[in-house]
């Protein structure tokens, strides 16, 4: 019984090259690995800042919502008042006097986790006597 073993020899350079193919897929697969981190990370970041956008908008909108029942109303012209928010975080709605039909409007509210925001918008308001 003879047994047919064919051995071939491989060249030098063929024995270097050995396994190359695998480790350029694993630095493939580590940089792609990366680059999904990356966007995952972006996509957070985003939606925090859309959030903000949004707390933003409605704060000026609660604003300018005043701003026309005071001018509507005359009476309403007083003095410094504090009203809530119900459609922002621990939202609050300050109206003060400044002077003499000058008001100040400050919005405040806070996500949890985060420190205290604010908008500001100061206006003046004359009425014919």
């Amino acid at each position: 019984m003879t047994k047919n073993k064919s051995t071939r020899k491989m060249p030098a350079n063929q024995l270097s090259q050995k396994g190359a193919v695998l480790i350029e897929a694993m630095i493939a697969i580590l940089i792609f690995s990366f680059g999904i981190l990356a966007i995952t990370g972006l996509q957070g970041v985003m939606m925090k800042n859309t959030a903000d956008a949004t707390y933003r908008a409605e704060a000026a909108y609660v604003v300018q919502q005043q701003l026309g029942e005071m001018l509507s109303s005359p009476i309403a012209l007083g003095g410094n008042n504090v009203i809530p928010v119900a459609s922002l975080p621990s939202g609050q709605l300050t109206t003060r006097l400044l002077s003499e039909g000058r008001f100040q409007f400050v919005v405040t509210w806070q996500v949890p986790g985060e420190t205290q925001h604010s908008y500001e918008a100061v206006t003046s308001i004359f009425t014919a006597r």
